[in-house]
């Protein structure tokens, strides 16, 4: 069965608003929240790594690299990541792949794989960021200051950590519908465009 190209599906008024985001969005959000362990692994031997070997070396620079690269790291994981499970997905669930991917192959991510990983780094940093300042507006809330280190904090306390993963995991959502709505406008855009010249 031949696949469907994207630009051919004709968008239809959807009934979900557009400010929530689409459940699409929420997944997406949510297993990059639970995969971020993962990222975090790796950023931190990275940095431990390259610490010692730094250190090693008496050389301030090589840390500097070994900072940024772990930085970087998560595009590369994401990348990876995503291209093979959708080179799994292509060969066992291949009709739940999503058409723009392509047909995924070769050990090396390919172009879609290369942006996933770019965006949801981009995802992490902004959703950590914003979840950050409005849990610091809320610090008074919980009667905590950035004074105290986390070991002091009581039970309820502690509760700040499950408001700051709900805010992260809100704001992953909502920036994943922006990005879900810049591509449907910019489909919608060249379809229209595409039909005009033919």
């Amino acid at each position: 069965m031949k696949k469907q190209n994207i630009l051919d599906v004709k968008f239809q008024k959807s009934r979900w608003p557009i400010l929530l985001p689409y459940p699409s969005c929420w997944i997406k959000s949510f297993v990059l929240m639970l995969f971020l362990r993962v990222i975090i692994f790796i950023g931190e031997n990275l940095v431990r790594f390259g610490y010692n070997f730094a250190k090693f070396t008496s050389s301030p620079e090589l840390l500097a690299i070994f900072l940024i690269v772990a930085l970087l790291s998560p595009i590369a994981v994401i990348s990876f990541t995503h291209h093979y499970l959708h080179l799994l997905l292509g060969r066992f669930i291949a009709d739940i792949q999503a058409p723009e991917v392509g047909e995924v192959k070769g050990l090396v991510p390919k172009l879609m794989s290369w942006w996933e990983g770019l965006y949801s780094w981009l995802v992490i940093i902004l959703s950590t960021l914003v979840a950050a300042l409005l849990c610091t507006f809320i610090l008074p809330i919980f009667d905590l200051s950035y004074r105290k280190p986390l070991e002091a904090y009581t039970q309820f306390q502690q509760q700040i950590i499950v408001v700051f993963g709900i805010l992260w995991l809100i704001t992953g959502a909502l920036i994943y519908q922006i990005d879900y709505l810049v591509r449907e406008r910019l489909i919608s855009v060249y379809s229209g465009k595409a039909k005009s010249s033919i």
